[in-house]
């Protein structure tokens, strides 16, 4: 698909207008996000992503430009890789149980969903770099063990509430239907995760 430059701004546009969104009100921000469909408002997000890949390559690896780049491009090529793959895993099982919605309104809204994901890991990683481990057992290690696991579960309640607005606005599930679309989907997940694990891709996969 090749974007022209109204597109490229507009999607921007969108990008800033609904990214806010998602944090600040995402239950009014997702039933905009389906009814207006706009496949270059999640480009600024990917760009997001690569560059993350690229960081942490130079933080496990340090300043090796070949390799570097080797791991970057390997590990973003897998991230959109699992995008394609979660996003065609939500839209099958919801039109499997009847919901009414479009391959492209599930991609956008499981986009914007990556948000989280994408906090999450950059927060790792610029931990890791700041205060690299081992950390100390003393008040002050507990202490910032314990805001690292409440700022983790923040976000992984974000994430959550985000996948359910994936079901319920881009293919309209109720919540009956959700769960059970979710009794399908997680398994699937669990699999794909243990095989990213196995394959040295990801230890902890970037959904």
């Amino acid at each position: 698909m090749v974007f022209n430059t109204t597109d490229l701004i507009k999607g921007f546009i969108l990008f800033t207008r609904n990214s806010y969104g998602v944090f600040a009100k995402p239950y009014e921000t997702y039933r905009l996000i389906v009814k207006s469909v706009h496949p270059a408002q999640i480009f600024p997000l990917f760009v997001f992503i690569g560059l993350y890949f690229f960081f942490a390559g130079v933080i496990r690896h340090g300043l090796h430009p070949l390799i570097v780049a080797k791991s970057g491009i390997t590990i973003s090529i897998a991230a959109l890789a699992t995008y394609v793959l979660v996003t065609l895993s939500i839209y099958s099982v919801g039109r499997l149980l009847k919901g009414d919605g479009k391959l492209s309104g599930v991609a956008i809204a499981w986009g914007y969903s990556l948000w989280p994901t994408l906090i999450w890991f950059y927060m790792t990683s610029a931990l890791y770099f700041l205060i690299p481990p081992p950390r100390s057992t003393s008040l002050a290690g507990q202490l910032f063990s314990y805001a690292f696991v409440v700022a983790s579960l923040i976000l992984f309640l974000w994430k959550g509430i985000l996948y359910y607005l994936t079901l319920r606005f881009a293919l309209k599930l109720d919540l009956q239907r959700a769960i059970i679309a979710s009794i399908i989907i997680f398994p699937i997940g669990i699999c794909y995760t243990f095989l990213m694990y196995k394959l040295n891709i990801f230890r902890i996969p970037f959904i």
